[in-house]
């Protein structure tokens, strides 16, 4: 799949809803905060998380919190994708590579050391790259697969 004809390759309901919340700006803040990598916040029911990792126009992995199951890509995707194909996001990465490279190791754990208590869903990602005996939860989350 790529930036240039996703379209062709999702569900024609997920790309109209998609266009619909990147032309009604529900995409709230997208960054690019790597070399082609996007993280944006999208808004929905909730604000939902999606990452995007491209490699030239094609896109190579794409993420997103929200709780849709019915295939690989979801209307909050779709919006990002648009956004980022049209260039329609701010490129903080060489901030946060100089924040990274000047940041005192104490001060990183110290920071660390207060996400893992705070946010359940960095101790998750924290724990999937780093604990060799973590287990996911198999907690299925129902929702209504109309709404998407």
């Amino acid at each position: 799949m790529n930036l240039k004809n996703f379209e062709s390759e999702v569900e024609k309901k997920i790309v109209e809803r998609g266009l619909d919340y990147y032309q009604s700006g529900d995409i709230r803040k997208l960054e690019k905060v790597g070399a082609n990598e996007f993280s944006a916040v999208v808004l929905g029911t909730e604000k939902y998380s999606v990452y995007v990792k491209t490699n030239g126009a094609a896109i190579a992995e794409h993420k997103c919190d929200c709780p849709y199951d019915y295939g690989g890509v979801c209307k909050h995707k779709v919006a990002v994708f648009y956004a980022i194909r049209n260039g329609n996001f701010t490129d903080t990465s060489d901030k946060l590579n100089s924040l990274l490279a000047n940041l005192h190791e104490s001060a990183l754990r110290k920071f660390v050391s207060n996400l893992l208590v705070k946010d359940s869903q960095f101790r998750r990602e924290f724990l999937r790259e780093f604990d060799e005996d973590f287990e996911e939860d198999d907690e299925d989350d129902e929702f209504d697969e109309d709404y998407y």
